[in-house]
């Protein structure tokens, strides 16, 4: 703070001296210089109070407050963030600037008299910048002791080509999550915890892949045990391909959908997804009730890891943005016929009933 306050106050003397006109950024009811502070979002822009209609610099005081977007500055920064097309001629010749726009913030909170007062350069630019600003909902208008005024603003729009990249990179995060569809995750039999009741684990489900990806061998060998001759081959073939198709592509896809999850929240966007339990029906129903549990734990334990622990304060809730819902559903209830192979541990159909599935996946 006191770093900050002398920051505050070289500029004031800074600007004092050399006659400039003082302006001042409006940071979620925070009134602070407009380059005094670096942590909001002033690449997108920062709504600044110009003057009043005299052109005399105004000091906020408790009768007087400032005009401001709903939700403070952060809403305006994600607002032109997520309304700006940057112009595709700019975009190919990778052109950046910036512009900015001066508007009347009536009392009634609309937006009058928006006009450019410094160009990028660019007339696609400063278009642009003022269709943003033109779309804006209604501002919350100044007060002077609490009654509603007009005044003045100015908003630098910002076109960064290399944030425009990084959001067109995080589109595409959002897409593929949008529609990855379930995830399907495979568990080794009676994994993680064998024989407890246990619906917690301090297991993460990387320690349960590598130790079944590590047991292929034996499982594809053991799927064919009790046959014989082309039954035989193609029950190995089968659990083979179970091994490849299945729990490494699960496994792929679940590191790949909590990457571009993790950039999503960090970008402000909430995420909610469900995480459901199985087991095969080779025991009990309450016992696999808890196997199920513990298979869901499992894999919260592992995204709590995912990429230096990025998730983590998202799962526990001291970030916001985050729903995950557990649905611990106990064995699978088949229709179909079983047979022999399908019902015991090292059988195909019993792989594939011991899983848990990421599904209705929402970003908002």
């Amino acid at each position: 703070m006191k770093h900050l306050s002398s920051l505050f106050g070289t500029l004031v003397a800074v600007l004092l001296i050399c006659c400039y006109s003082v302006s001042y950024a409006q940071c979620d009811g925070d009134m602070r210089f407009l380059y005094g502070d670096r942590s909001g979002c002033q690449k997108y822009g920062i709504a600044l109070v110009k003057a009043d209609s005299n052109g005399q610099h105004v000091t906020p005081t408790a009768a007087l407050s400032l005009p401001h977007f709903k939700g403070g500055n952060k809403a305006m920064c994600r607002y032109i963030k997520k309304t700006m097309v940057y112009p595709v001629n700019m975009k190919n010749q990778k052109i950046s600037g910036t512009t900015v726009v001066q508007a009347l913030v009536k009392a009634d909170s609309t937006l009058d008299d928006i006009h450019v007062v410094s160009t990028s350069g660019y007339q696609e630019l400063d278009d642009e910048a003022l269709r943003i600003v033109k779309s804006f909902p209604k501002i919350v208008p100044a007060t002077q002791s609490c009654e509603p005024i007009d005044f003045i603003v100015q908003i630098p729009v910002v076109f960064s080509i290399e944030e425009e990249e990084a959001k067109e990179k995080l589109a595409e995060k959002e897409k593929l999550v949008r529609n990855i569809g379930p995830i399907t995750l495979y568990f080794e039999n009676d994994r993680p915890d064998p024989r407890t009741t246990k619906d917690v684990t301090s297991t993460t489900y990387k320690e349960l892949y590598d130790a079944y990806m590590g047991k292929k061998n034996e499982y594809v060998t053991s799927s064919g045990r009790d046959l014989s001759g082309a039954a035989k081959t193609d029950a190995e073939n089968l659990m083979t391909s179970f091994f490849k198709d299945s729990i490494e592509t699960g496994y792929d896809r679940l590191n790949t959908f909590c990457d571009a999850i993790i950039d999503l929240l960090e970008d402000g966007q909430s995420v909610s997804f469900t995480i459901s339990g199985f087991a095969s029906p080779l025991s009990n129903s309450t016992y696999n009730q808890h196997l199920s549990s513990r298979r869901i734990e499992s894999v919260m334990n592992y995204m709590m890891q995912v990429r230096g622990g990025a998730l983590a304060p998202y799962i526990n809730g001291s970030k916001p943005g985050l729903t995950i819902y557990k649905n611990p559903s106990g064995e699978v209830k088949r229709t179909e016929t079983t047979t022999a192979e399908s019902v015991t541990v090292y059988g195909l159909q019993a792989a594939k009933d011991r899983k848990i599935v990421v599904h209705n996946v929402n970003v908002y």
